[in-house]
């Protein structure tokens, strides 16, 4: 099934662009993977296969015989062209009947989630252009992609919500078993038989989900979680993300571990914890229509800094769907590794959904918190309730 409100958002950008026809080519999906895919349909290509859209609304799918009932089942394409010899000789008949000028492919230097057009079939491709006689323009589909992958239809938001409202639910059972005297690795154990019990997916690989932080001195990053204690007074930085009906949430939470004695965290702690949360207000109400990634981020990270905390080394957020990084334009800073204006110089589009998650060090371990919202006329909505308090344990 082809979803009719994607299609509508691919064919709008395309008219945006002034690009006529986009070529979504490949053959046995499910090996060799064409990322666009899955989000504007839940079937897969098997024998060689394009499916082709139009700036003037049409479209058409290039097929196997064999393929072809399903096409037509669809009930979305105008025409299901099933070549009975040669894909390249029913491909070209087409393009050179529509005759357009420029036609995008999904090829990107920069976006991975558009860049799924595989040299062999730009091989192929590219033979079929020239038996059309196609003289015009090639050009990469990224633009497309990240407005088909990006802006969220409310099935997919529903389904995101979901995925953070169950992934909350295992934050608040690690309330009662995270201790001092731990290790990281065991509250991963933890959470991870959460995930297994419950019959979740994960939303990135399991070898590092969740990432289990304590304290001052522990490795930190992209990593699970390191063979470190959890003491007292130490605050504990769980990144967590699961995976439900294809969509993903990727959220931090802060844990306290109450010294003997002590009812509350620290002054400098609780500062320290504010300064992120806050942080993470200001980005949301910046986080519209139209702004760009680079304004977002910059909004939450001077902030931060005014309050005499350091830059952190990451970028503020980033796209999520059916994965946790989900591609396209993010919301970071004009440092060399982020610093082109397809990641952070694009204005974003209402219903796409990011993170936000600044983080600093602190005396105790670092602070991160992390919350997925979504983009609104009004600013971002959280996705669920943010937290605005350290957990104590």
């Amino acid at each position: 099934m082809f979803y009719k409100e994607k299609i509508d958002v691919a064919v709008e950008a395309m008219k945006k662009d002034g690009i006529d026809m986009w070529i979504i080519a490949g053959q046995e999906s499910a090996t060799n993977s064409e990322p666009v895919l899955s989000v504007l349909c839940d079937g897969e290509f098997i024998g060689l296969t394009a499916c082709i859209f139009n700036s003037d609304g049409t479209s058409a799918a290039v097929c196997t015989p064999i393929d072809a009932n399903g096409y037509v089942h669809h009930g979305v394409f105008d025409e299901v062209l099933a070549f009975p010899i040669s894909f390249t000789d029913t491909l070209s008949e087409y393009i050179k009947r529509k005759d357009p000028k420029i036609i995008a492919l999904d090829f990107s230097l920069e976006n991975p989630s558009a860049d799924g057009l595989s040299l062999g079939m730009f091989t192929t491709l590219k033979e079929a252009f020239d038996k059309a006689g196609f003289k015009g323009e090639l050009v990469s589909a990224e633009n497309i992609v990240v407005k088909v992958r990006g802006i969220k239809s409310d099935e997919e938001l529903a389904k995101i919500k979901v995925a953070c409202e169950k992934a909350e639910e295992i934050f608040e059972a690690a309330k009662s078993y995270i201790k001092a005297g731990m290790n990281c690795k065991d509250v991963f154990a933890f959470f991870q038989k959460e995930v297994e019990r419950r019959g979740y997916g994960y939303s990135w690989p399991k070898s590092c989900n969740p990432g289990v932080f304590s304290g001052d001195g522990c490795p930190g990053g992209h990593m699970g979680a390191p063979d470190f204690p959890i003491s007292y007074g130490d605050v504990v930085n769980i990144d967590f993300g699961i995976r439900i009906d294809g969509y993903s949430c990727d959220l931090q939470r802060m844990y306290y571990v109450l010294k003997p004695g002590e009812d509350k965290a620290p002054d400098d702690i609780v500062e320290a914890f504010n300064v992120v949360r806050d942080g993470i207000q200001l980005a949301a109400k910046a986080l519209k229509p139209g702004v760009t990634g680079l304004e977002v981020d910059t909004v939450a990270r001077e902030y931060i800094t005014s309050k005499g905390y350091p830059s952190w080394n990451a970028a503020l957020g980033h796209q999520l769907g059916q994965v946790a990084h989900d591609g396209g334009p993010l919301l970071g800073p004009a440092q060399p590794r982020y610093n082109r204006d397809e990641l952070i110089r694009t204005p974003l589009c209402k219903n796409m959904v990011f993170t936000l998650e600044p983080g600093i060090p602190t005396r105790a371990g670092r602070i991160g918190l992390e919350e997925d919202v979504v983009v609104k006329e009004d600013g971002a909505h959280f996705i669920v309730p943010p937290q605005e308090e350290l957990f104590l344990i």
